[in-house]
């Protein structure tokens, strides 16, 4: 069965009281998860923005619901070395009763790296990183004691207790924005779901489900037994003319051509409540098991309730 989920990007500015209020509000709409990114600053200059850390706006989401699923898209691997983060995220399982989600990626905002002090390997390190990263993380989540021994991390007989409530553990998700080979392979491998973001044509969205087809074969796993969900950059229009009136207002403010502007939504979510019906129903049969809407920021209870009430009702 589809399901629906909402992004909070803490970067952007939330405030505590604004993420209670979306996620309280999708809980009551019935939709089934919020997930949170996971970054430290909107650019290398905000200055003025705040940007809460990812786990403790999860942890924050988890008291304010009672239902919802909250999921992480994406922790980044170097940001936390795997047995803390192994730890921490077993404790919110038990704090939030089982209901959380563990996405999991290899990192791409250098500014971030730089202005942490954190060193920035390169994509195929980083990578290789993320692997062991998922490895020790499950074996601490369902060994007794858990041995690992890689090229950047091990584990000495390591004691780590309580493990999750959900078993046999969390969901493990691997998130992409560019779903590449590599990243594909390790997600066939190693994790649960994928989590396809932030806009694929259906051609090219296409051409992925069935390379993770393929390598889920490859590794003697049926395609079905990873989940994928898409990540999606969402607004939906009352009506054609609202739509164009907005797209010339962007691309107005932008500096852009309505054209420009037009190719920058291609694959994004950005249509009337006819278009985003269809385009629902397109993805849908292309193998997606959950959407996660990225509305407009501030626009989130607005735009949640068009769409539960508008367009999911007509799928």
């Amino acid at each position: 069965m589809t399901s629906f989920g909402v992004q909070i990007e803490p970067q952007f500015g939330f405030t505590f009281d604004e993420i209670k209020d979306i996620v309280q509000y999708a809980e009551v709409i019935g939709m089934t998860h919020a997930w949170f990114s996971d970054h430290f600053m909107m650019t290398a200059d905000s200055t003025d923005i705040l940007a809460y850390e990812c786990f403790t706006a999860m942890m924050a989401a988890v008291s304010y619901t009672e239902s919802l699923r909250i999921g992480s898209l994406v922790f980044c691997n170097n940001y936390r070395h795997p047995t803390v983060l192994a730890k921490q995220f077993a404790s919110l399982d038990h704090y939030s009763e089982g209901r959380v989600e563990f996405g999991y990626g290899a990192g791409w905002k250098e500014v971030e790296y730089n202005q942490y002090g954190i060193e920035f390997p390169s994509t195929g390190t980083r990578l290789k990183q993320m692997i062991e990263g998922i490895k020790i993380i499950r074996n601490l989540w369902t060994q007794e004691r858990a041995n690992f021994k890689g090229e950047y991390y091990k584990l000495n007989n390591a004691v780590s207790f309580p493990k999750p409530l959900q078993q046999p553990h969390p969901p493990i998700w691997v998130g992409t924005m560019y779903a590449r080979p590599k990243l594909l392979n390790i997600a066939a491998q190693y994790a649960d779901g994928i989590n396809l973001a932030w806009a694929y044509t259906e051609e090219v969205f296409a051409e992925k489900m069935q390379e993770l087809d393929e390598l889920c074969e490859k590794y003697d796993r049926k395609p079905n037994s990873l989940r994928r969900s898409y990540g999606i950059w969402s607004r939906i229009y009352e009506s054609e003319e609202e739509k164009k009136k907005v797209w010339k207002e962007v691309a107005e403010k932008r500096g852009f051509s309505l054209e420009e502007i037009e190719k920058r939504y291609q694959g994004s979510m950005h249509g009337t409540i006819e278009e985003i019906i269809e385009w629902l129903k397109i993805y849908t049969k292309l193998g997606v098991e959950q959407f996660i809407f990225m509305f407009p920021q501030n626009k989130e209870i607005e735009q949640m309730k068009i769409m539960t009430q508008e367009v999911l009702p007509k799928l």
